[in-house]
């Protein structure tokens, strides 16, 4: 099984708005008991969105940084999000590099790579291994 990894800059984006939302939050909703003369739109149901949203980033970030982009496994590529999407490396015809993806071609389907977030040092096996199994 071979890892296929997100670059550091995309975690590290991910935290950070984690932590920015979160802090965000935290002060609104204490600005909110500080100062109770707002009537229109109460800072504490801001501050508990924003609270929501870092930790929304969060999950994130730990989906991301413990599954990776792809996985190679048993002859199949998987591409990991919430719904994963699965191809085999057997029934790719053929490869198409275009506007920096990667396009999988099989006859039914196309699965298409984002190079622009996969780590340097990743990308370069994943392109080893693509040529391992006799694809151009």
């Amino acid at each position: 099984m071979m890892k296929i990894r997100y670059t550091k800059e995309r975690l590290r984006s991910n935290s950070r708005m984690g932590i920015f939302f979160l802090a965000i939050g935290i002060i609104l909703v204490l600005l909110s008991f500080i100062t109770s003369e707002w009537k229109e739109i109460s800072l504490a149901s801001i501050g508990i969105g924003q609270i929501g949203a870092g930790i929304f980033m969060f999950i994130i970030y730990y989906f991301e940084n413990r599954k990776q982009y792809l996985t190679l496994k048993n002859g199949e590529l998987i591409k990991n999000s919430l719904f994963p999407k699965k191809i085999k490396l057997a029934e790719i015809k053929s490869i198409r590099e275009f506007a920096g993806d990667l396009k999988l071609i099989t006859q039914k389907t196309e699965f298409i790579i984002n190079t622009q977030i996969i780590e340097p040092n990743s990308l370069m096996e994943l392109k080893t291994e693509l040529k391992n199994y006799n694809l151009k």
